[in-house]
């Protein structure tokens, strides 16, 4: 088994694309600011980003935005 990249799963895409590849640098291998699902190559690794509603859409469930409190 071998380790290939860490995902994200993130809240506001867009933010977290324009963040990961304009602030910090890191280099765009796949997707866009609009693509939902992105990954980037740093250090020899590779990151991925998918916004969280669409995972969350994917498995059947409801998304919501509403943090549960106890």
């Amino acid at each position: 088994m071998e380790f290939t990249h860490t995902r994200l799963l993130v809240d506001n895409y867009k933010e977290c694309f324009l963040f990961y590849r304009d602030v910090l640098g890191f280099d765009v291998t796949w997707g866009d600011e609009n693509s939902n699902y992105a990954d980037f190559k740093f250090n020899g690794a590779t990151l991925g980003i998918f916004e969280r509603k669409q995972m969350v859409e994917a498995l059947g469930e409801e998304y919501s935005t509403d943090i549960e409190k106890s």
